[in-house]
């Protein structure tokens, strides 16, 4: 299965020092997680004292947002938690979604992924996986860069230069990407140009080696783009198919802005 186990969010202290900055810390700490974490680990990925993190965790498990394995006692996510987050965001955006994506993967048969901008990250809040073996891996929940993602580069087509550039600065160069990431602001601005007249785009090995993904932009009734939506797989079988892929991609986005469109009227 191919893996963005490498591109989980990096969770470090916070400048801001209060309370809800601490506790926030600690919550992304634990989802970035795969499974639970002990309290030191914890408090290593965090920055904090231990005995300061462990206080806090145990407040957090009297709410219900975090609990504790009694046996092994790791730390993880709570369903009280989970139950807050089926609140979060754009609701009728996933409801309006889950159809088309599902429709998708039936005829591309790959992982097809809605998501939503977050600060300089595209962050994926939904997915329909692909019927077949080798895909790609768990991206809900996990953030990605937008110049070497189609689901970023499609979240930036409308934006201008300067946007971009403000947004993708702080990533360009990076290590730990694919063979043929995007390096400078030129490039970057040149390929998402190529990409806006199509219509879509592209990210071939460029987040990780063996990964190519299409994407496409989702838009509000007022023609804003709210979302991405993109289908991952691997090499071997997307750049195969590359042009029908894309169409495909292209077709759905569009019918989820015009659903998306008919659920926000008054």
């Amino acid at each position: 299965m191919l893996s963005q186990q490498r591109y989980a969010p990096q969770v470090t202290s916070p400048p801001d020092t209060s309370t809800v900055a601490r506790v926030a810390a600690v919550l992304q700490t634990l989802a970035a997680a795969e499974g639970e974490l002990p309290v030191s680990a914890i408090a290593q990925q965090v920055g904090r004292e231990r005995s300061q993190i462990s206080r806090m965790l145990k407040a957090l498990a009297a709410t219900g947002l975090v609990e504790q394995n009694p046996d092994t006692r790791g730390y993880r996510l709570g369903w009280q938690l989970h139950a807050l987050a089926a609140k979060a965001g754009d609701q009728r955006l996933v409801r309006t979604a889950q159809p088309i994506l599902r429709a998708l993967v039936a005829e591309t048969h790959e992982t097809a992924l809605l998501s939503v901008p977050q600060a300089n990250r595209s962050f994926t809040i939904l997915r329909e996986r692909s019927t077949h073996s080798l895909q790609a891996g768990g991206w809900v929940g996990r953030t990605s860069p937008l110049h070497v993602t189609a689901s970023g580069r499609a979240l930036l087509l409308d934006s201008t230069s300067e946007e971009i550039r403000d947004l993708i600065t702080g990533d360009l160069g990076a290590s730990g990407y694919g063979p043929n990431a995007l390096t400078s602001l030129p490039t970057v601005l040149a390929r998402i140009a190529q990409e806006r007249e199509r219509g879509c785009t592209v990210a071939d090995e460029e987040l990780e080696a063996g990964l190519v993904s299409v994407g496409a932009p989702v838009r509000d009734a007022a023609g804003h783009i709210v979302a991405s939506l993109n289908i991952s797989g691997p090499t071997s079988r997307m750049l195969r198919c590359i042009d029908s892929y894309s169409t495909a991609v292209k077709a759905a986005a569009r019918r989820l802005t015009t659903a998306q469109a008919r659920t926000h009227r008054p």
